[in-house]
C-alpha cells in the first residue's frame, strides 16, 4: 500500500473504497478556455504504478492523487517547509491579517482567479468548502482540523473571515487545510460524493486542468491558460503513464520515454544500469511505515456494528462509549496486552530491514511525530532484543509447549494475521523478514496479501489483527488524527481503536497549547505514553527518491510534494521520444 496520508497532508484521503457511480444528469465544463494541443517539447511525461482514484480532493485516497490535485484545486495559501519551519506565501489569497485578539483571520482573495467553467473564485466557494469539510455525510477524516473554527463568513466576494474559538499557533494551518472546491459541486448531494465519478464533473482552478482520464490510457493534464501564473509556466501538458510495476516504470525511464518518476522505491538505489539511480534525488520524508495493532476483537466489533444497524455506513452515530464497552467486553485476545505489543516490537530487527531492503537509506522510526518535525522524540528507538521479547511473552502467559515452535495460551496459538496490500513489493519483502523475526520468538505472523481496495476496506472496518502500512503526515504536529479516541469513531484513522485517557488528555493539551514552548514538554510526555503503550510498532522512515530525466533542467521537488512550484520547472528545448 502506498503511504496513507494523515492529518493536514490529505486527511481528506479517507481509506474507504470508493464505488463508482456516473451521474449523467448534468456535466460541468472540464476545460479552461480551449488550450491548444502543445508541442511535444512542452510536454512533461510522468511514470507511475498508480492512478488517480478520484478527481475530487475530498474523496480521493491515493498517494498519487494528493500532489496532482494540488495542481488542479487551490488552497488559500502556499505552504512551504524549510529547516523545520513552516511558512506561507500568497496563493489564492493575496494577503491575510489577524485580529488584535487573535480570534479572527481575514483572507483577501485575488481578483484574477477563475474556475475552469468560467466562474470567478469567490468567498462563496471558500464558505462552501468549509461546509463540505464538516459534513457528517462525507465523514472527511480531517474534520477535526476545523473544530476550533467557529465560522467562515463572507465579508465581500473576495474577503473571507475565519472566526476561531481560541487563539493558537496553528490557526493559519487549520484555515488553509484543505483544497478549495467550487460551489458548483453543491449540485451533487454530499452523501453521493464518494460514489461519484468526477472525471467529467470536475471544475478546477490551478496551473493545470484535466484534459483526459480514461481507464487503460494515459491521463493528460493541460496548462490552464486562465490560471494567474500561466504566462510564466513552460510546461503546457503533463502526461501520466501508468505501468504494471516499478520495473516497468524504470525501464521506460531508462529508455527516456518518461521524464520524471515522482516516487522510486528506495531499494532500487544503485541498481546497475538504472538511470533512476544516476539521476535520483533523495529528500527527507514525512512518511513512516508501521505495524498497527488492533485493540478490539475484530469479529466482535463487526457484530456490534451490525447490531446497531451500522453495517456498510460511514456515519452511524458511533460513540466513544460504544468502543469503550467493546474494549471491556471484547478486547483483542492477543494484542490488547501491552506486554505482547512491546514484545513484538523488541522481536523485530528493524535495522536489518533498512540495511537489507532500503540500502541503508532510511532510519528506524521512533514516533508518529517524524524526525523532520520540531517535537520529534530524540531518544533512541526500542532496541532489537529477542531475549527480552521472549521474557515478556512468557510473563503474559504465552508459553512454548514441549516440541512446539509456536507459543500458546489457554488452548490458543499465538498467531496474528497481518494485512498488507499486494502491490507494494517493499512492504511484502519487509513483512516476510518481520514474520521470520517473530517466528524466532514463537509468534506466527500469517501474511495476508490483499488487493489495495480490499486492504483499505478491511483496515477501515477494523477487520484485522494487524496491518502493515504507512502514514504520510503534514507539517503540523497532529498524532491526534490517528491515535486520539475521537479518531477511532465512524471509520476514522485510529484504525486499531487505541483508547487511552492519558494519551487523549496529553493530545488535547498539546494541541491547544498557545506556543511551541508550552507544547514541547506535552508532546514529549505523549511520546513517552506512546512508547510505553506501543499501539504501533514503528518500523522505518523511508526517504523519498525522485527520478529526474535529462530533459528536466530545473526541478523543485520537496518532501511536501514532488510537483512543488511546477510553474518554475524548466524543460530542455527538445522532445522526449
Amino acid at each position: 500500500m502506498e503511504n496513507m496520508p494523515s492529518g493536514s497532508d490529505r486527511a481528506r484521503r479517507a481509506l474507504t473504497a470508493v464505488a463508482v457511480l456516473v451521474l449523467s444528469s448534468f456535466v460541468f465544463s472540464a476545460g479552461c478556455g480551449g488550450a491548444e494541443t502543445p508541442q511535444q517539447k512542452d510536454t512533461l511525461w510522468i511514470g507511475t504504478t498508480g492512478s488517480v482514484d478520484s478527481w475530487n480532493p475530498y474523496t480521493a485516497e491515493g498517494e498519487l492523487a494528493s500532489p496532482l490535485l494540488d495542481l488542479l484545486y487551490p488552497r488559500l495559501l502556499r505552504e512551504t517547509f524549510v529547516d523545520g519551519q513552516t511558512a506561507f506565501e500568497p496563493w489564492l489569497a493575496e494577503s491575510w491579517q489577524r485580529s488584535a485578539d487573535g480570534l479572527e483571520v481575514t483572507f483577501f482573495l485575488r481578483s484574477d482567479a477563475w474556475w475552469s467553467n468560467g466562474d470567478p473564485v469567490t468567498c462563496e466557494d471558500v464558505s462552501f468548502t468549509f461546509e463540505v469539510q464538516r459534513a457528517k455525510a462525507l465523514a472527511w477524516p480531517g474534520a477535526y482540523l476545523k473544530k476550533r473554527i467557529k465560522s467562515v463568513e463572507c465579508v465581500g466576494p473576495r474577503e473571507v473571515r475565519f472566526r476561531f474559538s481560541e487563539a493558537y499557533p496553528d490557526q493559519i494551518l487549520d484555515a488553509n487545510d484543505d483544497a478549495i472546491v467550487p460551489v458548483a459541486y453543491r449540485r451533487v448531494p454530499i452523501e453521493k460524493w464518494r460514489a461519484t465519478s468526477w472525471e467529467n464533473l470536475m471544475v478546477s482552478c490551478g496551473p493545470l486542468t484535466l484534459d483526459t482520464a480514461i481507464d487503460g490510457q494515459d491521463t493528460v493534464l493541460v496548462r490552464d491558460e486562465r490560471w494567474w501564473g500561466a504566462r510564466r509556466m513552460q510546461i503546457a501538458r503533463l502526461v501520466i503513464r501508468s505501468y504494471a510495476d516499478t520495473d516497468g516504470v524504470l525501464r521506460a525511464f531508462e529508455n527516456e520515454e518518461i521524464d520524471f518518476v515522482p516516487k522510486v522505491p528506495v531499494q532500487y538505489w544503485r541498481e546497475t544500469g538504472t538511470k533512476a539511480a544516476d539521476r535520483g534525488r533523495f529528500v527527507p520524508s514525512f512518511s513512516y511505515t508501521f505495524l498497527g495493532w488492533n485493540f478490539l476483537h475484530p469479529e466482535a466489533y463487526l457484530r456490534d456494528r451490525r447490531r446497531r444497524g451500522c453495517e456498510g455506513q460511514a456515519y452511524c452515530g458511533e460513540t466513544r462509549d460504544d468502543l469503550l464497552r467493546l474494549q471491556r467486553e471484547a478486547p483483542h485476545p492477543v494484542l490488547a496486552d501491552r506486554r505482547v505489543r512491546r514484545a513484538l516490537t523488541l522481536a523485530i530487527d528493524r535495522q536489518d530491514l533498512i540495511d537489507g531492503l532500503l540500502r541503508g537509506k532510511g532510519r528506524i522510526a521512533v514516533s508518529p511525530i517524524v524526525s523532520l518535525l520540531w517535537a520529534h522524540d530524540s531518544r533512541p528507538p526500542l532496541p532489537y532484543r529477542p531475549d527480552e521479547s521472549k521474557r515478556l511473552l512468557d510473563e503474559a502467559g504465552w508459553v512454548l509447549a514441549p516440541g512446539d515452535a509456536i507459543r500458546s495460551k489457554d488452548g490458543r496459538r499465538l498467531s496474528i494475521e497481518v494485512l498488507v496490500n499486494a502491490d507494494n513489493t517493499l512492504r511484502r519483502q519487509a513483512l516476510e523478514r518481520i514474520a521470520a523475526n517473530l517466528r524466532l520468538v514463537g509468534v506466527l505472523a500469517e501474511i495476508r496479501l490483499l488487493p489495495r481496495g480490499e486492504y483499505i476496506a478491511r483496515a477501515r472496518a477494523k477487520n484485522f489483527d494487524a496491518i502493515f502500512g504507512g502514514w504520510r503526515v503534514g507539517t503540523r504536529i497532529e498524532p491526534q488524527a490517528i491515535l486520539h479516541s475521537d479518531a477511532a469513531l465512524e471509520y476514522g484513522n485510529n484504525l486499531g481503536s487505541f483508547l487511552d485517557a492519558e494519551s487523549d488528555a496529553l493530545l488535547d493539551a498539546a494541541s491547544h497549547a498557545s506556543s511551541r514552548e508550552e507544547a514541547r514538554p506535552l508532546w514529549k510526555l505523549w511520546q513517552e505514553v506512546f512508547r510505553w503503550e506501543q499501539p504501533y510498532t514503528m518500523v522505518y522512515e523511508e526517504p523519498l527518491l525522485f527520478a529526474v530525466g535529462r530533459r528536466l533542467l530545473e526541478v523543485k521537488s520537496t518532501a511536501m510534494t514532488p510537483f512543488h512550484r511546477l510553474e518554475e520547472w524548466v524543460l530542455e528545448d527538445q522532445p522526449s521520444r
